[in-house]
């Protein structure tokens, strides 16, 4: 159901539009024009509403505020990032540390001339396998994400070498014109990318006029970036602090349309308001708002209360009263008895990791001892040399074991973190070289210990076969999160199969027993000479996760 705010010309599209009001998630017919009545005590009421896409004077940002009951204006927004991206020496990524933004920077007025920065200091720790890092300034994000960020007076310390500053921002590229245009001008040591370059410019800003790299994004399909080259980048040592100091201005929102939520809104009269703004975060103007009403529920009046509370009253709350104990009762069993599952499934971790584990490890360290003591036989130091790779192999398991026990791990980030390790150190054992494609995934995205451990026996498997059997020299691994749903590619460069012949072995079979025991799927295809692909596929609703998925960003590659 679409209405329009009132605008002075009735024959123009107006630029910002009310689509629909739901009380408790059921949409009411309204007419914009008029007072708008709501039922009485509505636990939930959303509003939504946002920048019509067919006016052509639509602004690109917009506000919102609800007089009678809200004091201030407030945005939906998301997030700019600056990012240090940390390479080894073959220019594979192997870290990144993310500064986000969102909101607004304090003291904005949006203006590059006379807007305050806000001065900011990090730590970063190098990790032990990097060699050097690059930057990027983005404003890639969730789709719809627009507005300005600004970064100036960029620069880090190694704080190991004396104090030593290497400033990142430094001067206008001289082969430069003056006479260029913000989004033409270069800086050195700096480069545009992203699918809309051109929101990449070049300002003067502040009193000082310091020299400014800007993400001006105006546009809700694309973002720009800056960014210093990949190679040779900056060169780092393992372990080393770098501080990193910049000033920055920002003020980031959403397009296209959004929902607000009031809760329990009392009775009385409001009036629902928006407002557009420019990609500066500054009112264009154009406003629009709409009326309604919350009426007195009827047993807040008084002849009800007089007629009825005295006869009702004591047994409508005791009745309330033991319900809600009884309900608050189950709860807090169910939520002990989870806490009690976790609390073991911890101990079990905790055991197997620090006693049988320290146990397995020493009787590895005193066999690796024996098996260099010249005094025993070779018989007796060949057996020794079995005994401690035995132990090495089982300590391997006890830590797998730990990992898919220990009820820290389930979740998302976790099961692709090991799956990484995993990945990397069969294929280093097998000599074969290994590409991980995995992106950010989030944190908050649950998986059970039973679900991450036959996911990963899949994928071992999977690596298994191509490392034994297919004579591959490459291994490819995908991971994808789709909307509310997984997908795990592994993709060998070996001499295939031909998949209508059936194969001795159970490992293709287990491999479908584990994806079907977790609600997921398996499939596989291959041909002789032309390598085979293996498809993971795995519903999160079933997992306990029941939001949406959108605007993953992040790329994460291994080789």
């Amino acid at each position: 159901m679409l209405g329009l705010f009132l605008r002075a010309d009735p024959a123009d599209t107006p630029p910002l539009l009310l689509r629909a009001i739901t009380v408790d998630g059921d949409p009411i017919p309204f007419d914009p024009d008029g007072l708008i009545h709501l039922p009485a005590r509505v636990p939930t009421t959303t509003i939504l509403f946002g920048a019509s896409e067919a006016a052509p004077n639509a602004p690109i940002r917009y506000r919102c505020q609800l007089d009678g009951y809200e004091t201030v204006w407030h945005e939906r927004t998301d997030q700019m990032h600056l990012r240090i991206r940390f390479q080894d020496d073959a220019l594979n990524e192997v870290a990144i540390k993310d500064f986000p933004v969102t909101g607004q920077s304090a003291g904005w007025t949006g203006s590059f001339s006379n807007s305050p920065c806000v001065h900011r200091k990090e730590t970063v720790l190098v990790p032990t396998n990097a060699s050097r890092f690059w930057l990027v300034i983005s404003s890639a994000g969730p789709a719809g994400t627009v507005g300005v960020y600004g970064v100036k007076n960029l620069q880090f310390t190694r704080l190991e070498r004396g104090a030593e500053i290497e400033r990142l921002i430094t001067k206008l590229d001289p082969r430069t014109p003056e006479t260029l245009g913000p989004r033409r001008r270069n800086v050195e040591g700096w480069s545009r990318s992203g699918l809309r370059t051109v929101n990449a410019q070049v300002v003067m800003s502040g009193p000082d006029r310091d020299l400014t790299l800007v993400l001006l994004d105006d546009s809700p399909e694309a973002h720009a970036d800056w960014i210093t080259p990949k190679s040779p980048g900056f060169p780092v040592e393992p372990g080393e602090r770098l501080l990193f100091e910049w000033d920055e201005f920002y003020s980031i929102g959403l397009s296209g349309f959004g929902a607000v939520t009031y809760k329990n809104l009392p009775e009385g009269m409001y009036r629902f308001r928006m407002a557009g703004l420019s990609v500066m975060g500054v009112p264009d103007g154009s406003e629009g708002s709409v009326a309604f009403e919350v009426p007195v529920a009827f047993w807040n009046t008084g002849w009800f209360w007089i007629g009825n509370v005295l006869a009702m009253g004591g047994l409508i709350m005791g009745a309330w009263r033991l319900a809600e104990w009884r309900r608050m009762k189950h709860q807090l069993e169910a939520v002990n008895m989870e806490r009690t599952l976790e609390r073991e499934r911890f101990r079990i971790a905790q055991d197997i990791h620090d006693d049988l584990g320290a146990r397995v490890t020493q009787i590895s360290l005193l066999s690796s001892s024996a098996e260099e003591n010249d005094n025993f036989s070779e018989e007796a130091r060949a057996n020794f040399r079995r005994v401690s790779q035995m132990s090495q192999n089982l300590v391997g398991a006890l830590y797998e074991t730990v990992w898919a026990v220990s009820p820290e791990n389930d979740h998302l980030d976790s099961l692709a973190t090991y799956v990484c390790q995993m990945a990397n150190q069969m294929c280093s054992q097998a000599g074969l070289k290994c590409r991980l494609e995995i992106p950010d995934l989030p944190h908050d995205i649950p998986l059970t210990s039973s679900t991450r451990h036959h996911l990963v026996m899949t994928i071992k498997e999977a690596i298994h076969n191509a490392v034994k059997h297919a004579q591959a020299t490459e291994i490819q691994i995908r991971i994808r999160l789709e909307e509310r749903r997984l997908t795990v590619d592994i993709n060998d460069d070996g001499k295939g199969f031909d998949g209508s012949i059936k194969l001795r072995g159970n490992g293709l079979a287990n491999m479908a027993r584990r994806m079907e025991a977790v609600g997921g799927r398996w499939s596989q295809r291959s041909q002789p000479g032309a390598g085979t692909q293996i498809h993971l596929e795995l519903p999160l609703e079933s997992h306990g996760y029941a939001g949406k998925v959108r605007g993953i960003g992040g790329r994460w590659w291994v080789a």
